[in-house]
């Protein structure tokens, strides 16, 4: 591998040996698992992003899906902290299906999540069977992360009910501003015509 800090997409390509297009198009795909800095055209990949490009490669010709891929990806490679947007790239994000991209990073780390909470009732039901807790305190421990599930989600339906609340408003505000706009152009006109016929 090149001793370079960063790398371009070009040079990944280079040396994996693949079409420039494709791994565009995985640097977009699995994003959240690519060690990167910068944004946009200005995105240069860390020298540990080509493991993880050559594992994409390696696991799409072995026949897995790009949904298999992601979930073997989750498993091998940490989620990427500079994946997610910044509070101040939330303006920058098209107005229509803005918070997708935020929802999908979510999704992501749900799963994470899910994952590790699978692990811990593994490794729970693995010490139990060697002589462990009791079933009893692994029961009680699985209802009390089940609620704390059931409240995330709770709290989850009651962002997603508050965010259309606040879509509906921006809409409303957004087409007030346009009334009032053409109020102001309007002002504007009157007033003009008033100082035209005072001076001529």
């Amino acid at each position: 591998m090149t001793g370079k800090k960063v790398l371009s997409v070009a040079e990944i390509a280079r040396e994996l040996d693949l079409p420039e297009s494709t791994v565009h198009y995985w640097k977009n795909r699995f994003a959240q698992h690519l060690p990167s800095v910068g944004r946009g055209r200005q995105k240069r990949f860390r020298p540990e992003a080509v493991e993880v490009f050559a594992a994409i490669s390696r696991l799409l010709k072995e026949g897995h899906t790009a949904r298999d891929v992601m979930d073997r990806l989750a498993q091998e490679f940490p989620l990427q902290a500079d994946a997610v947007p910044r509070e101040g790239d939330v303006a920058t994000l098209p107005r229509n299906g803005g918070m997708e991209p935020a929802m999908k990073m979510a999704a992501a780390i749900g799963l994470e999540i899910a994952k590790s909470v699978g692990e811990g009732i593994r490794s729970v039901l693995a010490a139990e069977a060697s002589g462990g807790p009791e079933v009893g305190d692994i029961r009680e421990g699985l209802e009390q992360a089940a609620l704390r599930i059931t409240t995330t989600v709770e709290e989850t339906e009651a962002l997603k009910s508050e965010n259309a609340v606040l879509k509906e408003k921006l809409r409303i505000m957004e087409a007030e501003m346009i009334r009032l706009r053409k109020d102001h152009r309007e002002m504007e006109k009157y007033l003009l015509d008033k100082i035209k016929a005072v001076t001529t």
